[in-house]
């Protein structure tokens, strides 16, 4: 889930689906200043004491909540690592620990969550096809109007930064419009120089010898968000990334606090901060729904749908996979698949982690 859990804040009042031709430059709050990060701590300006316990209480009941590398080692004995990502290019995050870069010096393979690299010239074609990114020609817009009207600005300026005409979202799947959410957009700033912590792995190891490889197929995504059976959470998906694109993403100490509840290893904290704020916008029961539906997809499902390919690469060893961390925690979080599976797992903990 990456960027999307550094947010908190209030909604502010914007103009809605009419103001497109009158807005101001896309995204005008994420300015490089209020990208570039300050002290990496929790700032109780957007996360007071009294939430933090709040959040930690939930995050207490959920399994695997705390951590970010773990050992994994299999019934003949070959040791391989997990390991939750950050999907930004911010220093802090890409300072990874000893023990991580021990493991990418040492490791014949890196995974991530999508495969880079193609393995023929069929798969590099196949994976710029972009057909699933719109809608059907005989598609009825609907112009997604139980959005509120906020939301849909938002994802409208999102989308202008990219330099697409907002007026696309009517002609566009939901699995097309969330993959453009998927960016952060401090990221704009740094994206020509600077991989995200993800791909900064994968280019660390392979930069040491490693092989680079990917847990599904880049063109996976658009094809399973894409089914009818997933109609919902594709939906769900879009007005999910589309709530974190307000100016309240921007406030000063948002991104520091949530980088310094990662930095400690508290993935749990995150997810239960980051989780509070769709009730807040949309009412307690949908926001809970829309959460539910989203994260049904894109964490859960993609877990299973991942374990496959996780076990060849367990089973031979000396393997790193990194995806994102919100996919660790949980009864049906990766580190309990993977326990579950007849591995064993063990947290690394790291230096600055809460124990």
């Amino acid at each position: 889930m990456g960027w999307v859990r550094s947010v908190r804040g209030v909604v502010l009042a914007m103009a809605g689906w009419g103001g497109f031709g009158q807005m101001a430059a896309a995204q005008d709050w994420f300015t490089a200043e209020a990208c570039t990060t300050g002290e990496i701590r929790v700032w109780r300006e957007v996360l007071p004491e009294a939430e933090e316990v709040r959040f930690a209480a939930i995050a207490a009941e959920v399994p695997n909540s705390l951590g970010r590398f773990w050992k994994i080692t299999a019934p003949g004995g070959q040791v391989s690592w997990l390991w939750g990502t950050y999907h930004v290019p911010e220093r802090s995050i890409l300072d990874l620990p000893e023990a991580l870069l021990a493991a990418l010096e040492a490791a014949d393979v890196v995974a991530l969550e999508f495969n880079p690299q193609p393995q023929d010239r069929a798969a590099l074609i196949r994976s710029y096809d972009q057909a699933w990114m719109w809608a059907p020609p005989d598609a009825e817009p609907d112009y997604r109007e139980d959005f509120p009207p906020a939301v849909l600005t938002q994802i409208g300026e999102r989308i202008a930064t990219f330099g697409w005409d907002p007026s696309y979202m009517a002609l566009m799947s939901d699995a097309g419009l969330f993959s453009l959410l998927l960016s952060d957009p401090c990221s704009d700033f740094s994206a020509s120089f600077m991989p995200g912590q993800d791909y900064f792995i994968a280019q660390t190891g392979w930069l040491a010898g490693a092989r680079v490889d990917g847990l599904q197929q880049p063109w996976a995504f658009g094809e399973e968000l894409t089914a009818p059976h997933r109609s919902e959470a594709a939906r769900a998906a879009t007005l999910l990334y589309g709530l974190y694109l307000g100016p309240e993403s921007a406030l000063p100490g948002a991104r520091e606090t949530s980088f310094a509840l990662y930095l400690q290893g508290r993935i749990g904290v995150m997810d239960a901060w980051s989780n509070a704020w769709p009730e807040q916008v949309l009412g307690e029961a949908r926001g809970r729904r829309v959460v539910e539906l989203a994260e049904g997809y894109l964490l859960v499902e993609r877990n299973a749908i991942w374990m496959d390919r996780i076990r060849t690469l367990v089973d031979q060893g000396d393997a790193v996979i990194a995806v994102g961390a919100s996919h660790l925690p949980g009864d049906l979080g990766l580190v309990s698949m993977i326990r579950d599976a007849g591995y064993q797992v063990e947290r690394v903990v790291l230096p600055g982690e809460m124990g």
